[in-house]
């Protein structure tokens, strides 16, 4: 199952779920209970180095210069920023 990143708009506190893909679910911010403005954000992958896929080398996306959320390297249109 895949993990999702929320964030709770009131508390502002960022935090993981698991959940199907194809579920939609209610999700509570572990932190302050709100459900109604808790609201899935986009996060980066990590790439995986290393013979037969094995977690030897973990290292972040390289990041992109100037971009406005920190460094994503998403680029290309993810976030109207070109790379």
């Amino acid at each position: 199952m895949p993990i999702y990143d929320y964030k709770c708009d009131p508390c502002n506190h960022r935090f993981e779920h698991n959940h199907a893909m194809a579920e939609n679910p209610v999700v509570v911010c572990p932190q302050c209970g709100s459900s109604q403005q808790v609201r899935k954000i986009l996060s980066t992958g990590g790439i995986m180095e290393g013979k037969s896929g094995g977690a030897s080398n973990f290292s972040p996306p390289p990041a992109m210069s100037g971009c406005p959320s920190g460094g994503c390297g998403m680029g290309g249109g993810m976030c109207g920023m070109s790379g």
